[in-house]
């Protein structure tokens, strides 16, 4: 599929789904990366239109030894996991704005090129797609999965349904609005 301006929107969007069409998904996604070179934390969680958690994952990286290598590897799994789950529309959200303007505005970013395209040959495989800037909040559930890696030493790599357990009381308020889905 080819690039279309109108599928990269470069806002900050909501923490609510109100605006998600009927028959996409969310999939917002995060890392911890350190200078130090060790063991990068990398999560997606992808949610239908009303918000249920559908899936999640955790992936342990090891040795990745920049902040723009560890974002192109976060962008590529992401893709791969999307399509391997065969997801055909999908909003992409991330707090990673560079590279969202890069894809809208390529002359803009000359020195993002590479990871650009690496990201839009990704894209081609799905029906529909946009691209958002995530505010913190957004995000912050692929976030703690993501730290949980350096954190907490989790370092088993997964794709799970629905949402972490350990999280619950976040999503609590989540289910309770949804009328306990």
């Amino acid at each position: 599929m080819e690039l279309e301006e109108d599928k990269v929107v470069s806002e900050t969007v909501p923490c609510t789904l109100q605006n998600v069409p009927v028959g996409w998904v969310q999939c917002e996604f995060a890392m911890d990366w350190a200078s130090r070179g060790e063991s990068m934390g990398a999560s997606w969680i992808v949610k239908d239109e009303k918000g249920k958690v559908l899936e999640h994952s955790r992936r342990a990286f090891v040795e990745v030894g920049s902040f723009p290598e560890a974002k192109l590897q976060l962008w590529l799994r992401v893709l791969e996991s999307m399509r391997s789950l065969k997801k055909k529309k999908v909003r992409f959200v991330s707090s990673f704005g560079d590279l969202i303007e890069a894809i809208e505005k390529p002359s803009f970013w000359p020195a993002l090129q590479f990871e650009v395209g690496e990201i839009k040959r990704e894209l081609r495989a799905f029906e529909a797609w946009e691209l958002r800037i995530g505010s913190w909040n957004t995000i912050r559930c692929a976030s703690f999965i993501a730290q949980s890696v350096r954190n907490l030493g989790l370092t088993q790599s997964y794709v799970a349904a629905g949402h972490p357990r350990w999280l619950d009381h976040i999503y609590a308020n989540v289910r309770s609005a949804s009328g306990g889905n």
